[in-house]
């Protein structure tokens, strides 16, 4: 099939794919409709369950599968204590109107918006000024669909039109194959990913990914545990320097202990007019062979470990993300986390977490804190000499946020209070572009970051209701010039 070919099933026959699938494929294993990021309260409950042992799957790779996610909850909750089974009376409600098959659900959400957040985290928001969007979703035995449509006011990257959100997907057997334009999150971070986040729109691709993630069977890998795998075949756009080129992507992350989340990530940009794409090509980019400089490669790893500290609950976590090596990656950049959560009875369940996040090649946690010379690799990360627009899509980075030569920490807290609303509070600090080796999506020269943010998430009469404020500083350290943006959103969806 040719490019040109796929791009046309991917931005205007997401239909017609999805009637081909159903007339070529059958399958009985449940095909679940699947959880975007986005909604932090909704993760951290996950998160809780996961760490009690209720919920056994791998949770780091999203989009989720609520099939997965519902399975684990049949289990009995005699054991949990009040601020795990508050969790799991929340996500159960979810599930059950989740998992509801062979019924139609319209959609619709309207957002209106002040300095748009330019620097996302896990938690969404609007991304424009004005938007307004309409979706139908289907979920069968073995198929679903999930089907959105965006207008949105004086767009930056000028697509006032748009279906991200999309997605169609049929179960072949145990594998969910499917085609669309949603968002992903790989690593256990809440600020960033180091290596795919959901700072740029989502990239339309075609993807493979386990429906089940159920342990090995056989005594010589069940101690692999619970363990997912998603392949990810994206298109992205013809404005950038080597235009159409495509993006590679492969995440296995597996649960050996309760306690213990592992992950194993890489990208690979490849392809694009006057590249390579043929099957020799592909088969170095799969193996990560080649020279540096054919593709640019990206990989790496992740741990979460969850335990209790005198009876509280905590979690560390860390990635560790290189940049174009040959077969192994090198020049690592660096995010490191803790969290707890716990519950209060007067107020309702509470997380918080701290999250450092370097994105020099090469980082040193030293000279990230006490000044930025010496020794490192400025200018390298998410980039290379041959795909200079490098890991960006649409003019932002879809790795991390801050996108290259950043060091930034954030600390954030959520509260779900007892009647089920949500809250959601961050500060960041820190430096982006801090050694002003080259311009990025965020800053041309070094400069100082500060921003505090406050959300919002309830239900109302009719609809779920999000609204955010937040202060944005930043001052470019080369010219002196400040910039102090107050953002103000507020977002209403429904559906039915």
């Amino acid at each position: 099939m040719s490019v040109f070919a796929v791009r046309l099933l991917l931005n205007r026959g997401l239909i017609f794919f999805s009637l081909w699938l159903a007339l070529g494929f059958s399958a009985s294993v449940y095909a679940g409709p699947w959880i975007s990021p986005g909604d932090s309260a909704l993760r951290s409950d996950i998160l809780v369950l996961s760490d009690a042992g209720v919920i056994s799957a791998p949770v780091s790779t999203w989009p989720l599968s609520w099939g997965d996610i519902a399975a684990s909850l049949e289990e009995s909750t005699d054991d949990l204590s009040p601020h795990e089974l508050a969790a799991w009376a929340r996500l159960r409600r979810r599930a059950d109107a989740a998992m509801v098959t062979d019924q139609g659900a319209f959609s619709g959400y309207a957002s209106l918006a002040e300095n748009p957040r330019q620097i996302r985290t896990f938690e969404d928001g609007p991304r424009e000024d004005a938007e307004i969007g309409i979706g139908f979703a289907w979920t069968g035995d073995w198929f679903a669909l999930d089907l959105q449509g965006q207008w949105v006011s004086d767009p930056l990257d000028g697509d006032e039109w748009r279906v991200d959100g999309s997605n169609v997907g049929v179960a072949l057997g145990n594998w969910m194959l499917a085609v669309g334009a949603m968002d992903r999150w790989w690593g256990p971070g809440w600020q960033g990913s180091l290596i795919w986040g959901n700072n740029a729109r989502p990239i339309p691709a075609i993807s493979l990914g386990r429906n089940s993630t159920q342990a090995f069977q056989t005594k010589w890998l069940s101690w692999i545990g619970p363990w997912d795998l998603e392949l990810d075949w994206g298109f992205l756009e013809e404005e950038r320097e080597i235009p159409n080129a495509q993006v590679f992507g492969m995440r296995w992350n597996f649960r050996p202990f309760s306690s213990l989340e592992v992950g194993l990530s890489r990208t690979a940009l490849w392809c694009g007019d006057g590249q390579p794409c043929g099957l020799d090509t592909f088969i170095d980019v799969l193996a990560g062979s080649g020279t540096v400089n054919a593709f640019d490669h990206m990989g790496g790893y992740d741990i979460r470990w969850s335990g209790a500290v005198f009876g509280t609950p905590v979690a560390l976590y860390a990635q560790w993300i290189g940049e174009d090596g040959e077969w192994l990656p090198s020049d690592f950049l660096g995010q490191f986390g803790a969290e707890t959560s716990g519950h209060w009875d007067a107020l309702g369940s509470y997380r918080f977490y701290l999250e450092w996040s370097d994105t020099e090649c090469d980082f040193r946690f030293r000279r990230s804190i006490r000044n930025d010379s010496g020794p490192g690799s400025p200018g390298c990360a998410y980039t290379n000499s041959l795909y200079r627009t490098g890991q960006h899509y649409k003019g932002k980075s879809f790795a991390h946020s801050f996108d290259g030569d950043a060091s930034v920490f954030t600390l954030g807290g959520m509260l779900t209070d007892n009647s089920d609303y949500s809250w959601l509070a961050t500060f960041a600090i820190g430096n982006i572009n801090r050694r002003s080796a080259r311009p990025n999506t965020v800053a041309d020269n070094k400069t100082r970051y500060r921003e505090v943010a406050l959300s919002h998430r309830r239900t109302i009469w009719i609809g779920e209701l999000l609204a955010g404020v937040g202060f944005d500083y930043r001052k470019n350290t080369v010219t002196g010039i400040k910039d102090e943006d107050i953002r103000v959103y507020v977002e209403w969806g429904l559906s039915y």
